[in-house]
């Protein structure tokens, strides 16, 4: 039972009971209590078992799966001919440029003449190694009739000149071997005689011995023996004479023979080095007339044409002009930057910020990391960097009923998801930071 109405002075002035009792407390702010308690028991609960994602921020541009292609020239030269603009649209093999060919050209003829004359020395050395070198000859087929002619005419003379040479020795053989067989008919005659003279001089010894002959006779039929006998080894002498000279007639016939073609598989040994060296060049100058010539190599857009002037310079190597290829297909490049690079991994979802493209209107669009380089490359910006690949989900922009089609070239920024943390992670991070580090000294 509450007494009279009181002034709050005189409540705080009261026994605390007292006061309980006439002033109890009033029902909103036990329900303002309990309503705290429990917000923060399921802000808690959430902090324990909710989760936020985990993202690393890179930054890129839209590009074709194969890349533009970029068109240099090779060979520096004079633009003869430019035979696209920008926007048109080539196809594989379509001619873009044309250089002025005539030093090319002539290089490349005068090659080909060189090879040709030595491909036809080397049918000819080839030929003359043979038994028959002008039933052997076989011409290039490149080889023109006039100098075929003028191969065939050479060889016929080396090949007679050779063939003199080798009768000049054989001639001497034959009239050595002539010799010698009269030399031999002659011992063969002296032989025959000596035996008829012996059986005379066998039969004047049976007449000497029964003095029916004078020694003198006797004498005489010696003498006749032995000049016989004389004769049969100064015919002998001269024989082994002739046949040694006949010896030597034959190796010189066969030192010629190997001397010249010893001299000929040298030539062509030689030859066929040149012609080998040669084919090589023929092969690079080939290549340079072709490169005069420069051809799309991609089916696409030609883009940043840098060529306008007829009859203008070209350097090696210069850029000329941008092929866009014609792929429907789009992917993101991405620069993981180097303290996200350890999280990022093929198959992580992605979300496409594209910068022509207000995201808070339009969107962002959804893809999937590819694959991540191995190795890190300079950006001048961002340091150190590795280049993604994303494939995109969805290749337009859509926003009040319209559809904007995505193109090659344009810059984004991309939110890759690494993983899920719980939220009362963030809030005990910082706190396991400074446990781990205290009571350290550094």
């Amino acid at each position: 039972m509450s007494g009279p109405n009181k002034t709050r002075d005189e409540h705080e002035f009261q026994p605390g009971y007292l006061e309980v009792i006439e002033r109890p407390p009033a029902p909103w702010s036990r329900r303002t209590a309990v309503a705290l308690a429990a917000t923060f028991a399921a802000v808690l609960v959430w902090a324990i078992f909710g989760h936020l994602d985990i993202q690393a921020n890179a930054s890129g541009r839209l590009l074709v799966p194969s890349n533009s292609k970029v068109v240099q020239s090779v060979e520096g030269g004079e633009i003869a001919a430019i035979h696209v603009r920008d926007g048109a649209r080539v196809e594989v093999g379509d001619v873009l440029v044309s250089l002025n060919p005539i030093g090319a050209d002539a290089e490349f003829r005068e090659l080909r003449g060189q090879l040709n004359f030595k491909l036809l020395e080397q049918a000819r050395l080839q030929a003359l190694l043979t038994d028959d070198p002008v039933a052997n000859f076989i011409a290039p087929e490149d080889a023109s009739a006039e100098h075929v002619a003028i191969a065939r005419e050479h060889l016929l003379s080396i090949s007679r000149e050779l063939r003199a040479n080798i009768a000049g020795i054989e001639s001497e053989m034959a009239v050595n071997r002539a010799n010698q067989n009269g030399r031999e008919a002659d011992i063969a005659a002296l032989r025959k005689l000596a035996t008829n003279v012996m059986q005379r001089l066998d039969a004047y010894r049976v007449l000497a011995a029964g003095k029916l002959i004078s020694n003198v006779e006797l004498q005489q039929q010696e003498r006749e023996r032995l000049e016989i006998e004389r004769a049969v080894s100064q015919q002998r002498s001269e024989l082994g004479v002739m046949k040694a000279q006949y010896q030597l007639l034959s190796h010189q016939r066969s030192a010629y023979l190997a001397k010249t073609a010893k001299e000929y598989q040298d030539s062509l040994a030689s030859v066929r080095v040149e012609v080998s060296n040669l084919a090589q060049k023929l092969v690079r100058a080939k290549e340079k007339v072709r490169l005069q010539t420069l051809r799309a190599t991609v089916g696409g857009v030609v883009q940043q044409l840098a060529v306008h002037t007829r009859g203008g310079a070209v350097q090696a190597g210069q850029q000329l002009m941008v092929i866009v290829p014609n792929e429907k297909s789009l992917q993101a490049e991405v620069m993981v930057l180097n303290g996200d690079v350890g999280f990022v991994r093929p198959g992580q979802s992605v979300e496409l910020k594209i910068d022509s493209f207000a995201y808070t209107r339009y969107g962002t669009v959804p893809g999937k990391i590819l694959n991540v380089s191995r190795d890190a490359v300079k950006d001048d910006r961002l340091g150190l960097v590795f280049p993604a690949r994303v494939e995109l989900r969805r290749l337009h922009m859509a926003s009040d009923g319209k559809t904007f089609p995505l193109q090659a070239g344009m810059g984004l920024s991309a939110e890759i998801r690494t993983g899920r943390r719980r939220v009362i992670d963030y809030v005990l991070g910082p706190l396991r930071e400074y446990r781990s580090e205290a009571l350290k000294e550094r």
